[in-house]
């Protein structure tokens, strides 16, 4: 598992992750991409990562002391990860508070299928590859569900709920649905009061890390 890369251009500067991307980096970790991408890719892969940051301000009205105990007791770390413990099976939340402000957050627990984060894909069309719900099942009859990775003309990478990246050859598969605004992460809007997601926005709000 490697390192949460969310606003990393402002923590390191923008030379430094693009060097890091280009050259890798030694002792068995990330490898080096400068054969694979040109600088124009590699400098479009950190105007990506800058567009992670904190979307707005929003207010918190929540107690987070609370929202810690309804995280806990909701299961997110069966998901997520928060200062080393739980599951990376979905974004990493230590910093997210640093990232993302409170309506953001709110409407992640609400509503987690919409304003996904969008990855540049480097094919002939350039653009940008919109992180979805897919659904797939292979000409052998198996299905999977997961939220896309990356896709390119014969072939597409999911991520299941479990945290484990899957990939098909479109060729091999029978169905191939997309489904924008539906999340492999449920949503909290029927299963939590009003009171308990202002508090546990409250606590997503307080994740700062050492930033």
């Amino acid at each position: 598992m490697g390192p949460n890369i969310q606003g990393i251009p402002f923590r390191l500067g923008a030379d430094v992750v693009k060097s890091t991307i280009k050259n890798g980096m030694g002792g068995g970790g990330m490898p080096a991409f400068a054969g694979q991408l040109d600088d124009a890719q590699i400098q479009q892969i950190v105007d990506y990562l800058l567009t992670l940051t904190r979307k707005d301000a929003g207010t918190v009205t929540g107690d987070a002391a609370k929202g810690k105990e309804i995280y806990a007791s909701s299961g997110c770390s069966l998901c997520h990860i928060i200062a080393g413990e739980g599951s990376d099976a979905g974004p990493e939340l230590t910093t997210v508070g640093g990232l993302r402000g409170p309506s953001y957050l709110r409407n992640a627990v609400l509503y987690p299928g919409t304003d996904l984060p969008q990855a540049r894909v480097f094919l002939e069309t350039g653009g940008l590859l919109e992180f979805m719900f897919i659904h797939v099942v292979t000409k052998d009859g198996r299905a999977f569900d997961g939220t896309r990775v990356t896709e390119d003309s014969f072939r597409i990478v999911i991520k299941d709920a479990n945290g484990k990246f899957l990939s098909f050859q479109k060729a091999d598969l029978r169905e191939l649905k997309k489904e924008p605004g539906k999340s492999v992460m449920p949503g909290f809007r029927a299963k939590l009061s009003d009171p308990q997601v202002n508090d546990l926005v409250a606590y997503l709000a307080s994740l700062k890390g050492t930033q």
